[in-house]
């Protein structure tokens, strides 16, 4: 910390000395300790000075803007902040076009960066001392490139409020596509991270799903990875009708949001009742929500992955491979237990009395899995196969 403390301090002092902008010098150390090995460990060292630091700054800027060339140069100062944002904001727009970005992104871009930089006080500062502009023009302008900061703000919530929600309709306006194809016995509603390693799995072993997706951007990716995929919104029963649930064996509901799988699965149940339905939770509580309507196993979306890492960190803090494999089988066989036996809880009981027959629950997982791997009270390890589970205390 004290290294980069005097190498900032020093780089701008130097630049002092031969002419130039402190300023400038403390922005070429802080490009070069942006480039340290250490730059992490540094950003975490002056985390406690940065927000005194940003606010002394800001109050050095407002306090040099003099109020009487406002009063005096309306009209320039105003000119200036006009033409600060619409040329940067058209700046912006282009580099988005260049970068292909979607035009939501492109207009996001351009909105919230709009506004003139801190960098441009350093320029307007070097710039009056080498007597391009005059202080008066120097003053002025540096009062543009403030009040463009003031307005980038309301450009950003102009953006959120009538912007942004115009292409969130043309979206919602697109009609769902034609399905052609409907002879598939599984249904995936959801092509996220979660649905897409599921779909997969199933392509790999020669079945050919029938994929929903409400996001229209992701079904044209999806697509052009040579997968089928369809457009519509899957709560829908006229579209998973017409993408052959009335034939399909097996519904997957792999969507992220929450209220939508409820939804489906309720009108699921009344609509295709011989439809099998597997469905993913974001959390327990989720979990439960879907028992209580009928979904026999939930899947927890990071359970699998969290299990995986778990055998990992069993096997490098010295446990047998084989071992580690059959404490992660036998927690999952008692947390699936336990998630089915506090459903009904979660739903009947108050919070104090779920909390307290959660604990008991955990208690209960926790012995189990150290019975297994040690004994318990000198008995031998017990195996997978026949483990003595140990019951929950009333």
């Amino acid at each position: 910390t004290a290294m980069a403390l005097l190498l900032v301090v020093a780089t701008t002092l130097l630049m002092n000395m031969v002419g130039l902008s402190p300023a400038l010098g403390a922005f070429l150390a802080g490009v070069v300790l942006a480039e340290s090995e250490y730059r992490h460990q540094l950003e975490t060292d002056i985390a406690p000075f940065k927000g005194l630091l940003l606010g002394v700054f800001f109050i050095s800027v407002g306090a040099g803007i003099d109020f009487q060339l406002l009063r005096d140069h309306p009209t320039f100062v105003a000119s200036a902040v006009l033409t600060i944002i619409v040329v940067k904001w058209l700046v912006l727009f282009l580099v988005g076009k260049i970068g292909k970005l979607p035009l939501p992104d492109t207009l996001l871009l351009a909105f919230s960066l709009a506004q003139g930089g801190e960098f441009a006080f350093v320029l307007l500062k070097y710039a009056e001392a080498e007597g391009i502009f005059d202080s008066p023009t120097s003053q002025s302008l540096t009062a543009a490139v403030v009040l463009s900061m003031f307005c980038s703000p309301l450009l950003i919530q102009g953006y959120f409020k009538w912007i942004q929600p115009r292409f969130a309709a043309v979206r919602h306006k697109r009609e769902p596509d034609k399905i052609d194809d409907n002879e598939s016995p599984v249904i995936v509603a959801g092509f996220g991270r979660f649905g897409q390693m599921v779909t997969r799995l199933l392509r790999a072993c020669g079945l050919k799903p029938t994929v929903l997706d409400f996001d229209a951007e992701q079904v044209d990716i999806v697509r052009r990875f040579g997968m089928k995929a369809f457009y519509g919104d899957a709560s829908q029963m006229d579209l998973l009708r017409s993408a052959g649930a009335g034939q399909a064996k097996l519904l997957i509901i792999a969507i992220d949001d929450a209220e939508k799988a409820l939804q489906i699965i309720d009108c699921v149940k009344k609509e295709f009742p011989h439809l099998k339905i597997l469905a993913r939770a974001y959390d327990r509580i989720q979990a439960y929500e879907m028992i209580h309507r009928g979904v026999s196993n939930p899947y927890i979306e990071t359970s699998g992955s969290a299990l995986n890492l778990g055998i990992e960190a069993l096997q490098v803090l010295g446990f047998p491979a084989q071992e580690a494999l059959r404490a992660s089988q036998l927690f999952k066989r008692r947390n699936d237990e336990s998630i089915q036996a506090l459903a009904k809880a979660y739903m009947e009981l108050d919070n104090s009395a779920y909390v307290a027959h959660a604990r008991k629950w955990t208690y209960a997982l926790e012995k189990t899995l150290q019975g297994d791997i040690g004994g318990v009270n000198g008995e031998a390890v017990r195996t997978l196969e026949s483990p003595a589970l140990i019951k929950v205390p009333d």
